[in-house]
């Protein structure tokens, strides 16, 4: 993980808090109950604040939440504390055996890893996969020439390269969507994988 946005999480966690918590992520949303397989044991890495550990875990897909930021994890555990919640990090996530999830969702994460290790992190996330497990999978780029806003890294990720990457491992592509938020003019990519 990109050291400077985790302390940019570290040191904005209240704020970063304040407005996670009054978004909902409609879309995303619909791609769990679309996809996920309900009852089974999920993750949320890269969860923040916990919004979406809680959600799936309310919603019948038993979660944990995963996050690099001692701070945003404080947030999550005060917000959520009927919630689990690890500090781990991709690309390794170390203190996670092998096949331990049919769910996995990995959203706004993986633009903040620098580019060689945006692979080696996908590659980790399949490991966590049982066979026929979900991956779900949202991601963005930004308008700053330097990728970077508020000291965060928005690392722009090839959608071909990605697709290719997944389909190299034998995962199967469920959907693959693009969708822009027009007010900041970003475009936002949805990717679900079956192992």
């Amino acid at each position: 993980m990109d050291n400077s946005t985790i302390n940019a999480y570290n040191q904005d966690a209240q704020n970063i808090a304040d407005l996670h918590s009054k978004l909902i992520p409609y879309r995303l949303y619909e791609l769990i109950d679309q996809y996920f397989i309900k009852g089974k044991a999920s993750a949320d890495i890269g969860c923040g604040i916990g919004r979406d550990t809680s959600w799936l875990s309310q919603q019948g897909y038993p979660c944990i939440g995963i996050d690099a930021s001692n701070e945003m994890l404080r947030q999550a555990n005060t917000l959520y504390p009927q919630e689990k919640f690890i500090h781990d990090y991709l690309p390794e996530l170390n203190s996670i055996s092998s096949e331990n999830f049919q769910n996995i969702l990995c959203s706004a994460v993986l633009m903040h890893l620098p580019k060689t290790d945006i692979y080696p992190a996908c590659q980790n996330l399949l490991r966590l996969l049982k066979q026929n497990g979900r991956l779900i999978m949202s991601f963005r780029g930004t308008n700053e020439l330097n990728y970077r806003e508020k000291g965060k890294l928005y690392e722009p990720i090839n959608i071909d390269e990605f697709s290719k990457f997944f389909q190299d491992q034998k995962s199967e592509i469920l959907l693959n969507e693009s969708e822009i938020e027009i007010k900041r003019n970003l475009t936002w990519h949805n990717i679900v994988i079956r192992k």
